[in-house]
């Protein structure tokens, strides 16, 4: 038993793990630094969000060695990839249908327990469906349209037949990116198209006259469902008028200061207010009821302002080198399976964290988007949490020469 905790302790990715655990500490501190003044006025009850986020880490630690030491013939099983889409499909059904609109967004199911918000699975989701697909067409020897295509003397149906399976997965994927944007939730529609579209470019990515057919095909298809589905709701609620506004405050936000400027004009003062080490923790003036939910899509506001510039640079540098580690080790990859998971994942934490800091800085529409393993959510932290310790499996085998065992060639 010693020896085999010794060998797992050897080939574990520290390089991962720790900045993990670092993230999910400050997050910890800042939900509470966050919440607590404002809860203090409503309910007294200031360690609510504290005692949350501190089991959502505990259990996001458990779950990342976990998967870090599980073995992963599980995560292309047929049944999990078609038995998930099916799940999570309906999870985005209720959650459209079934649930009440939080922030103007049809997104989160109440479990009363735990929100569940269908869109943050559906990032592992697909990055698991398309590792499985891209690497089955990629051992098969190459881009599977040039093959098929020159087959010159099959017919009409028999080539219509050959390309069943594609329209399958393509419907699966559009399908679902269609229901997180008539949600609407264009935060998780943009993550989630993002890890498909840097997936198909890492796959085909000498067919660029075919990617850019297929990106604005699909992104088309996707609107047109969005906006199909979206049509009473953007008449009744003048959706098309706020999404608008969101964009225009993005450029001029102190015009709009008392409109759809104010948040972010607020998260401006907090930056500024926070200068080079900050006011200091639970000092924050701008998480009194200046900034909405501080706790979650502004957190990295809270962070400036409390911790400065230093702050914000520690926690930037732990995401950022989480994420180019993850990259690197599917550029190291042996196994084309295990390259094209980690090319997703690297992906979805790259863009979230971009959406995340991107927002609270000006330098596009606030989205919704939490900073990962920062802000307050359970279900953020359990998908990212299992998703890092996925690529920490991958690694571990790299380490110890077995890739090519579990994942193949």
């Amino acid at each position: 038993m010693i020896k085999k905790l010794q060998n797992q302790l050897k080939y574990f990715d520290y390089g991962l793990f720790i900045p993990f655990i670092l993230l999910a500490l400050i997050g910890v501190v800042m939900v509470y630094s966050a919440s607590s003044i404002n809860l203090s006025y409503v309910t007294g009850n200031t360690m609510k969000y504290f005692i949350r986020q501190l089991i959502y880490a505990l259990l996001g630690t458990g779950l990342v060695l976990t998967m870090a030491h599980s073995r992963p013939k599980h995560w292309w099983s047929l049944y999990v990839l078609v038995g998930g889409w099916f799940i999570l499909m309906g999870l985005l059904v209720v959650a459209k249908f079934f649930t009440d609109a939080v922030n103007g967004a049809n997104g989160w199911i109440n479990l009363k327990v735990i929100s569940i918000q269908p869109s943050e699975i559906c990032k592992l989701y697909l990055v698991l469906l398309l590792a499985k697909v891209f690497t089955i067409y990629t051992e098969k020897g190459g881009h599977i349209l040039r093959r098929k295509w020159a087959i010159k003397d099959l017919n009409f149906l028999e080539r219509l037949n050959l390309f069943v399976p594609e329209m399958v997965i393509s419907f699966a994927v559009l399908a679902m990116l269609g229901m997180i944007g008539s949600a609407p939730d264009f935060g998780g529609l943009g993550i989630n198209f993002m890890i498909v579209l840097v997936m198909f470019l890492a796959y085909a990515n000498y067919n660029y006259r075919f990617n850019v057919t297929l990106i604005i095909g699909g992104v088309t298809f996707a609107g047109i469902v969005a906006y199909f589905m979206q049509f009473t709701t953007f008449l009744n609620n003048s959706r098309i008028g706020y999404i608008i506004r969101r964009f225009t405050a993005v450029f001029d936000p102190f015009k709009y200061e008392n409109s759809s400027g104010k948040q972010l004009v607020n998260s401006f003062y907090a930056v500024s207010n926070g200068g080079l080490f900050g006011r200091g923790i639970g000092e924050s003036i701008q998480k009194r009821g200046y900034l909405p939910e501080p706790y979650t899509d502004f957190i990295l506001s809270i962070i400036s302002e409390e911790l400065g510039v230093i702050g914000v640079t520690v926690v930037l540098c732990l995401l950022a080198w989480m994420i180019l580690r993850i990259f690197l080790i599917g550029i190291r990859a042996k196994s084309t399976y295990a390259m094209y998971f980690c090319y997703g994942i690297g992906t979805f934490f790259a863009v979230e964290t971009f959406f995340n800091v991107g927002g609270a800085i000006g330098l596009m529409p606030l989205t919704g988007v939490t900073l990962p393993f920062i802000s307050y959510g359970g279900s953020s932290m359990i998908v990212l949490a299992i998703a890092l310790g996925m690529v920490m499996n991958i690694s571990a085998r790299q380490k110890r020469g077995t890739e090519i065992e579990i994942f193949g060639k």
